[in-house]
């Protein structure tokens, strides 16, 4: 079996494949060694790590001794060509979504929507050129700027919407932040279809279950498009 460790700003998930399909997804805290007794019992022939962290070779020589692992980084050869102008600033979630998207929709543009602790846009056009795109704050972080940078708004968490309006604070804010992102999602994919015909858009990410059916535009889910990301490239470096 295949290992693949994607390894975000607030959790680690990684994902066991056999052949081209997935076998296991599983979830960790950041001591590996907690991974590493949950994948005690299987074969793993080889690995790929990426990290939105600086933690990233300490990760791979972790597994090192065990099995061949291969680290993501802005060197690493991949299936898809980085018009970027900073390739090593570029998180590599971002391009392991894109590379995933491209797996699962071989033809035309694709924008790749994660929606995490940061929502990323990346655009991906029908020739595999990746141009780059926008990234914005997430539910959390949204909901923390107005209660740590105000006087008087609460700290909520609330990720489910039913209303097109607040009724009190509470509801306003959450009101605010659900809707807000949705029209944000929205707008943003009127903007790059009008931009590339035939665009199809796919959303992930931890939070992207909370969007699903508020988006009103055509949208493909799948919460496991940066796994099935790394699986690609590390079958194309193998």
């Amino acid at each position: 079996m295949d290992l693949v460790v994607d390894i975000g700003n607030t959790s680690v998930k990684a994902a066991l494949f056999e052949n081209n399909g997935i076998h296991k997804v599983l979830r960790a805290d950041d001591a590996f060694d907690d991974l590493s007794l949950k994948l005690k019992s299987y074969d793993i022939e080889r690995m790929i790590v990426s990290s939105t962290r600086d933690n990233v070779q300490e990760v791979g020589a972790f597994w090192s001794d065990r099995f061949p692992v291969i680290v993501l980084d802005h060197k690493l050869p991949l299936p898809i060509q980085i018009a970027y102008k900073t390739p090593e600033t570029l998180g590599k979630d971002r391009v392991a979504a894109c590379v995933g998207a491209r797996f699962l929709h071989p033809q035309g543009p694709l924008l790749s929507i994660d929606v995490g602790t940061c929502i990323t846009y990346d655009i991906l056009t029908a020739d595999d050129q990746y141009l780059g795109g926008s990234i914005s704050p997430g539910i959390e972080l949204r909901y923390r700027a107005m209660h740590e940078f105000t006087a008087a708004l609460p700290l909520v968490d609330h990720r489910e919407v039913n209303h097109p309006y607040g009724y009190d604070t509470t509801t306003s804010l959450s009101t605010g932040v659900i809707l807000g992102i949705t029209e944000e999602i929205e707008g943003r994919i009127s903007r790059y279809e009008a931009m590339f015909p035939e665009l199809k858009t796919i959303l992930t990410g931890g939070d992207a279950r909370y969007f699903v059916n508020h988006v009103k535009k055509k949208i493909f889910a799948n919460q496991n498009l940066v796994l099935i990301g790394l699986h690609k490239i590390l079958k194309y470096n193998s």
